[in-house]
C-alpha cells in the first residue's frame, strides 16, 4: 500500500493476541516509573508462541472424563499450574497469575454445587459467610480457589473443565459436563464462592472475595478454569452458588501483582532476536541479519526528519528495546530493528521462564529506518514509534487496549 506523503511501499503484518479487559491504574506516582536504572537482560528460551488469535481453536468435543459415582470426589495431592498464559484469550493479568506452579495436598470436593444433590437445584443468592456456614453444617468447608481450579482443570490441566475448548451445551446442561476428575458443572452455568481472598493492588483493586466459574450467558473465555473475579463477600446473586470441600484446607494462595516501573530498557542480543523472529510465521521471511538502530545518532535522525520540533515534555526517545508494564501482571517487550531492506516494530508478551509469545507486529517493507520508540513514564498504556517524528504515515502508536490486546498502528 502507499502511504500519503511517502512513496515507500509499506506492508503491514499484524499478529494480535487477546486478553481479558483490564482497568487503567496509577497516576503520576513513583509506581508509574520513568526511564532509568540498569537494563533488564533477557535470555529467551524456546520458540516464540503464536498469538492466541492465530492459533486454531481446539475442538471442544465430549468430556473425556466420566462423572464421579459418589457425591464427593477425592482429589489427590499434586502440582497445579494455576492461572493462564500471557496472551490467552480472555485473560486478565491483574487477576490471573501467569502459569503459577502450586503444590496442593489431597482433599475431597462435592460432585455438584450445594446442596450436592442432583435432584435439587443449586442454592444461590447467599453471601459468602452464609455459604461457609452451610458447608460447615454439612460437615465440610468452603473450597479454596486453588482447590476449585485444580478440580476443574483435572489431572491433564485442561483450560476448561474436561476439555481444551468451551462447549456451549455445558451452559444448558451443566450436569453433563465433567472435569478430568469427574466433578460436574465447573465453570458451566454458575459462579461459585470460594474461601479465598483477592489481595489488594494499590489504586486499582481493593481486597475482595475470590469467585470462580461463570454464568451460563458469559462469553466463552470466562468459562475457563483459570477465570477469576473479585466481588464483595457480602454480595448475593441468582447465578452465584458454591460447593463444599473436605479435608485440611490448602494454605496456598494467589499473590496479587503490583505496579512496576512502566518502561525499562532491555538488553537482547540481535542474534537471539533473529532466532525469535524466525520462529514467528508472520516474520519468518525477514532477513536473519538483524540489527538495532543506533543511539543517540538514529534518534536524532528521526527528530530531524520531523517538523514537530522536540518531543512533548516527559517523553523519551530511544532505539533500545523496552520492557513495558502497562498493567500489574503484564510484561511486554517492545523493540524496533532492521532486517536487510525492511524495518519492523514488534511486541512480545513475556512469559515465565523467559519465554515469549507474539503480541503484535508491524513490518515496513523497503524501509531502512531508523525507527525510534517514544514513551512517557506516566502514560501506562501507550507508547510511540516513528521513522520521522510525528509525521503522518511515518509514525504511530503501540497501544495496550482495555481488552488486553496489543495493537501497533500507523497515524
Amino acid at each position: 500500500m502507499k502511504i500519503p506523503g511517502n512513496e515507500t511501499s509499506v506492508a503491514l503484518l499484524c499478529a494480535l493476541a487477546a486478553l481479558v479487559g483490564c482497568t487503567s491504574g496509577g497516576g503520576g506516582s513513583s509506581k508509574d516509573g520513568a526511564d532509568g536504572g540498569p537494563a533488564v537482560v533477557l535470555a529467551p528460551k524456546g520458540k516464540v508462541l503464536e498469538a492466541a488469535e492465530n492459533q486454531k481453536d481446539p475442538d471442544a468435543g465430549a468430556s473425556k472424563a466420566e462423572a464421579a459415582k459418589s457425591e464427593r470426589v477425592d482429589i489427590p495431592d499434586g502440582t497445579l499450574v494455576a492461572g493462564s498464559t500471557p496472551g490467552d484469550k480472555g485473560r486478565d493479568p491483574v487477576l490471573e497469575p501467569a502459569e503459577l506452579e502450586v503444590k496442593l495436598g489431597s482433599y475431597a470436593i462435592d460432585r455438584y454445587l450445594y446442596p450436592n444433590d442432583p435432584t435439587k437445584p443449586p442454592l444461590t443468592g447467599v453471601s459468602r459467610a452464609k455459604a461457609a456456614e452451610l458447608c460447615e453444617q454439612a460437615g465440610g468447608r468452603l473450597c479454596t480457589e486453588l482447590e476449585w481450579e485444580r478440580a476443574c482443570k483435572g489431572p491433564e490441566g485442561t483450560a476448561f473443565a474436561g476439555s481444551a475448548a468451551w462447549d456451549a451445551k455445558c451452559a444448558k446442561e451443566p450436569a453433563s459436563c465433567a472435569s478430568g476428575f469427574g466433578v460436574l458443572g465447573m465453570g458451566a452455568a454458575y459462579r461459585e464462592w470460594t474461601a479465598s481472598e483477592v489481595l489488594p493492588i494499590e489504586d486499582m483493586q481493593p481486597r475482595a472475595a475470590a469467585v470462580r466459574g461463570a454464568r451460563g450467558s458469559a462469553v466463552a473465555p470466562d468459562h475457563r478454569c483459570a477465570h477469576r473475579t473479585a466481588i464483595d463477600p457480602g454480595a448475593s446473586a441468582e447465578d452465584l452458588g458454591f460447593r463444599c470441600c473436605r479435608g485440611a484446607p490448602n494454605a496456598a494462595t494467589i499473590p496479587s501483582p503490583q505496579w512496576e516501573q512502566t518502561y525499562r530498557r532491555v538488553e537482547l542480543p540481535a542474534k537471539e532476536l533473529a532466532e525469535m523472529l524466525a520462529s514467528v510465521p508472520a516474520l519468518s521471511t525477514l532477513d536473519r541479519e538483524i540489527t538495532y538502530f543506533k543511539e543517540p545518532d538514529d534518534v536524532n535522525v528521526v527528530l530531524a526528519r520531523g517538523d514537530a520540533g522536540a518531543p512533548p515534555p516527559n517523553t523519551v526517545l530511544t532505539t533500545s528495546p523496552l520492557l513495558w508494564n502497562p498493567v500489574p501482571g503484564e510484561q511486554i517487550v517492545v523493540l524496533a530493528g532492521r532486517a536487510a531492506k525492511d524495518s519492523f516494530v514488534v511486541a512480545f508478551y513475556r512469559l515465565p521462564g523467559d519465554r515469549y509469545r507474539i503480541a503484535s507486529t508491524l513490518v515496513l517493507k523497503d524501509e531502512k529506518g531508523p525507527i525510534a520508540l517514544g514513551f512517557n513514564g506516566y502514560v501506562r498504556k501507550r507508547l510511540f514509534w516513528a521513522t520521522c517524528w510525528d509525521c503522518r504515515g511515518e509514525s504511530g502508536n503501540v497501544t495496550y487496549r482495555d481488552d488486553g490486546r496489543v495493537v501497533i498502528t500507523q497515524k
